[in-house]
Order: structure tokens, then sequence, then C-alpha cells
């Protein structure tokens, strides 16, 4: 089934969180609302400022994965950290 990549950014921690799922991102980011992620149940979505991007769209499995973990090994802006997801 086809994948999509995308990108969480929480600009209250400067903190960015790359992932993949075969539902669309929009239903993936509620849940993620809903405190479903150990990365990030930190955040807190009623105040902090989170916004998301679609990065890539119907990739295979491994790609997708492949990709977000290459996303997460790029050196963030400064002042900024990036969240490490679960292996594969």
């Amino acid at each position: 089934m086809a994948r999509n990549v995308y990108r969480l950014q929480n600009f209250t921690k400067k903190e960015i969180y790359y992932g993949t799922t075969e539902k669309p991102v929009r239903e993936r980011v509620k849940e993620h609302r809903s405190g479903y992620t150990i990365a990030i149940e930190h955040w807190n979505w009623a105040r902090d400022i989170i916004r998301y991007r679609t990065i890539a769209k119907g990739l295979r499995k491994n790609k997708a994965i492949d990709k977000a973990h290459k996303l997460e090994s790029r050196k963030p802006p400064r002042g900024w950290k990036i969240i490490q997801t679960g292996g594969r």
C-alpha cells in the first residue's frame, strides 16, 4: 500500500517530527493530537503552535521510511531539535 511522508513542526517547542502513514496525513495528525505517539506526547496541542506538511505521496513503504529517516538525519535549523522516531 502507498505511503505518505509528512513533517510536523512545533514552533513553540522548536521541534520537528517526520513520519509516514498509509492514511491521509490530516487523519494521522488527528491521531497524534490524541497523544498516541510517544515521541511527541509532550506536545501540548491546545497551546503549542503546530503545523504539518505533506512531503511526499504514494511511495512504497520502504521508500517512505527511508525518506523519513533521511529527513530526520538532516541538521535542523539553529535552535531547533529533530525528534527521532522508532526504527523500521
